[in-house]
């Protein structure tokens, strides 16, 4: 999702970094230098606290929704607690802010607030397609699934409660989630569609998936309550760094790191606390000079983690494959792969078990993809990536726009995939083919179009990308990655 660009518009009046600057104590000149240091890894540890509290109240409040429709945006959008469900799958103008929207599957989303009790979510069978239901505390690392994958096809109750809690769940409820690590959870539903024609299907049943607290659960006649409401952060768009360490704060206070099930982070939680940094920490008790370079190293953590965002992984002929701890990255101690590759690249990002995404930013010889024509071909069904059928496993190939991270604007020739009929038939001596250009090509049996955006004068050499998604993925892909993606052939 790109960020909203009406950062001007603050959601709460608060001192900027530069204000409290203007009014602090000056401090030594070792401060400066101590705090751009530990700053610079401080951010890279807490940024999604920034970002993900940022999408929380702007996906939730009636101040983020205006700001949201301002912007042109048409979701996800709800009320804490309970969900937004897609109508559409997302294509060329439908859905399409940014951050290589998945247009294979169609998404529910909801941001959980589980202080005051559980939640109780309800799935329906789920018998002829692959669905993924993702939960993930604030710091962007999962935390539960439930779906094909993960907890079968039958209809369900599950319980979703956060680390505090205790009690004894209803009988008709499983209790066998682990717990989120935060008050604060985001959980993003993925149904696979069927083809176009399947679309209606899909909507109908995504709107079976229920949020309900426990208390009204055990009682459906409780009167209404207001949704919890989420934390205001001082800034709306994580390019603007200047409110970027009070939303910190604030969001550690309310979701403090390191409180099990999470992994054990005291001693991070101290050092940064020397800095001003973390849970219950003041910036105005801070000197000018600790202040400054807290400043500049949130404007260099961030330029940090957008140059490392689609520059890690394992390479194979011009893919990257994600790393292995993706989804779980800062769970093993590594909060670069968290912020950069799950936060910052994607709000959170899916367990190699459930989906792994692999990107290619260039060709079989090297070069920026860009002006040119190119071809993939898997030479028979068994090149294919290979999936776990029993989940109703699936991929795709899709093109995006290098300068929007975005659909190529104006085509329905953008993904090629292996659950649409219309991608079903083969060539006569087998496999299929896919030629990605920008001109409309001759196509025969089994030989498919991926377009790219159309060059202009001054464009950089790179112009698009491929992102490869392989859904319930065989070991081959989701543990060992040994199976090799096709080649990405310049023609001419």
């Amino acid at each position: 999702m790109q960020p909203p660009n009406d950062d001007k518009k603050q959601p709460i009046a608060r001192a900027t970094i530069d204000e409290l600057i203007r009014t602090a104590d000056a401090g030594a000149p070792w401060e400066e230098h101590n705090a751009h240091s530990l700053g610079i890894q401080a951010y890279i540890w807490g940024f999604p606290w920034i970002y993900l509290s940022q999408l929380a109240w702007l996906w939730t409040s009636p101040e983020g929704k205006a700001i949201m429709e301002r912007n042109g945006g048409d979701g996800p959008w709800a009320p804490m607690n309970s969900f937004w469900y897609a109508t559409k799958i997302a294509a060329p103008g439908i859905y399409s802010t940014g951050g290589s929207p998945n247009g294979d599957t169609l998404y529910a989303v909801a941001w959980l607030d589980l202080s005051r009790e559980p939640l109780v979510l309800s799935v329906p069978a789920v018998v002829d397609r692959f669905y993924t239901i993702e939960m993930a505390s604030i710091d962007s690392d999962n935390f539960a699934y439930v779906g094909t994958a993960a907890t079968g096809t039958a209809a369900n109750n599950y319980l979703i409660a956060g680390a505090g809690w205790i009690g004894q769940a209803p009988s008709d409820v499983l209790d066998v989630l682990p717990r989120s690590r935060t008050p604060v959870a985001l959980v993003f539903a993925r149904t696979e569609v069927l083809g176009d024609d399947d679309v209606p299907v899909a909507v109908a049943l995504q709107k079976h998936y229920q949020l309900t607290p426990l208390s009204r659960w055990l009682d459906p006649n409780l009167p209404p309550a207001e949704p919890p409401k989420a934390m205001v952060p001082a800034g709306i768009n994580y390019n603007n760094t200047s409110g970027a360490w009070l939303t910190m704060n604030d969001a550690m206070t309310y979701n403090p790191p390191g409180v099990p099930p999470g992994i054990e982070q005291r001693s991070l939680i101290d050092l940064f606390a020397t800095i001003g940094i973390g849970p219950g920490q003041q910036l105005a008790r801070q000197s000018k000079a600790t202040l400054i370079g807290l400043k500049r190293a949130a404007e260099d953590g961030l330029a940090l983690l957008k140059q490392m965002q689609v520059a890690r992984g394992k390479q194979v002929n011009g893919w990257t494959y994600p790393p292995l701890d993706i989804g779980r990255a800062g769970q093993i101690g590594d909060y670069i792969t968290r912020s950069a590759m799950q936060a910052l690249a994607g709000i959170i990002s899916n367990d190699p078990a459930q989906a792994v995404y692999l990107n290619a930013f260039a060709d079989a010889t090297g070069k920026p993809l860009g002006a040119g024509r190119y071809t993939i071909t898997f030479p028979s069904s068994a090149a294919m990536p290979p999936v776990l059928p029993e989940f109703h496993g699936f991929w795709s190939i899709t093109v995006y726009d290098v300068a929007t991270h975005d659909f190529v604007p104006d085509t329905t020739n953008y993904t090629v995939n292996s659950h649409d009929p219309k991608y079903r038939p083969q060539r006569p001596e087998g496999g299929i083919q896919i030629l990605i250009q920008d001109d409309p090509p001759q196509l025969t049996q089994g030989v498919y179009w991926l377009q790219t955006p159309k060059p202009k004068p001054g464009d950089p050499a790179n112009t698009f990308y491929l992102v490869l998604r392989v859904y319930a993925p065989a070991p081959q892909v989701s543990a060992t990655q040994t199976w090799s993606p096709p080649k990405i052939v310049p023609v001419g």
